[in-house]
């Protein structure tokens, strides 16, 4: 009993530990709101199995509260194009690596995220679609950080089917708390209802 008391008493004092460590890691690096009205502007397109998104139009404000720099009124941003491969029906991958590039209305670069891969989910029947880019590392010019194991993710709206496949409109948010912290918080949950189970 007393082995149990202990057991539980550090699992517990492990979790703090992980818990104080995400939050003090946690908040958003970057976000926009969606700039489209509706789907006639879209961001992004996926045609047959190109898949491609960029926006070049005013209207779109890029905030950074996680970065050294200050909110973008009217961003533009450039997507590298990826070759995307169906897994299942609505769900494809891509093993590209690429870039997003925001640039402010002088047309000059404020952020440069890369990444390598992706993985799209389009409308399966009720559903979200969006592209959800993994180990992802943002920069900005002229500051020597390089923030990595960032989760990052366009959520799609207004979508329109095309001949070959979708269009949408877009927002944009990306999250500071790194992947292994998400993985040691889920092993902690885990080990404690096991114990509680016990």
């Amino acid at each position: 009993m007393d082995r149990l008391k202990t057991c539980r008493r550090w699992l517990v004092t492990g979790t703090v530990l992980v818990l104080t460590m995400a939050a003090a890691n946690a908040g958003t690096i970057a976000t926009f709101a969606d700039p489209a009205g509706n789907g006639s502007t879209p961001l992004f397109e996926l045609d047959g199995t190109q898949f491609t998104g960029g926006w070049y139009d005013t209207g779109l404000t890029l905030e950074t509260p996680g970065l050294p720099i200050p909110d973008i009124a009217d961003a533009t941003f450039e997507m590298s194009d990826l070759t995307v491969t169906p897994i299942v029906p609505g769900i494809f991958s891509s093993t590209d690596a690429g870039t997003v590039e925001f640039y402010d209305n002088l047309n000059q670069l404020v952020l440069l995220i890369e990444f390598d891969s992706a993985y799209l989910t389009t409308h399966v029947s009720v559903g979200a679609s969006d592209a959800n880019l993994q180990n992802v590392r943002f920069t900005v010019p002229g500051d020597p950080t390089v923030y990595t194991d960032e989760y990052f993710s366009f959520s799609f709206a207004n979508g329109l089917p095309t001949a070959n496949g979708w269009t949408w409109t877009a927002s944009f948010t990306s999250s500071a708390v790194p992947e292994p912290g998400t993985g040691l918080l889920v092993l902690v949950g885990g080990l404690l209802a096991a114990v509680r189970r016990r």
